[in-house]
């Protein structure tokens, strides 16, 4: 019981981070388009293409609560950008330490994919 509340609120946590993380992106906020194309050069139109996946996996972390298998797949994706975070902040000469973050929020996503796929798994065991 204690497992499923911690993992509904690591899912629920990485939800809502990645629903902001996606409107940031898609509205062009200044300081996500100076990043994204100064600091990693980037262009916007991948940084709109990014921030509609994380919209999409944040809304994905949501259905996801009660439909296990769409926590794995949004999880997923969020860990492959979370990984692909840090090789960028790391290409970018901005060292380990710029990369915790998105090494906290990759952990998190490996979490849910773990507690998901148990999940998963027993409700296969059922049928």
């Amino acid at each position: 019981m204690a497992w499923t509340w911690t993992t509904r609120t690591i899912q629920i946590l990485l939800a809502a981070a990645y629903v902001m993380f996606g409107v940031l992106k898609l509205s062009a906020h200044a300081l996500q388009t100076e990043v994204f194309t100064s600091t990693y050069g980037y262009s916007v139109t991948f940084m709109y293409i990014i921030g509609a996946i994380e919209l999409v996996a944040g809304i994905g972390l949501i259905i996801g609560l009660w439909q296990p298998r769409t926590a794995l797949i949004s999880a997923g994706i969020i860990g492959m950008i979370m990984a692909s975070a840090m090789l960028t902040h790391i290409r970018s000469d901005e060292g380990m330490r710029t990369s915790l973050l998105p090494l906290i929020f990759l952990l998190m996503a490996l979490f849910v994919i773990i507690s998901n796929s148990r999940g998963v798994e027993r409700k296969r065991e059922y049928i």
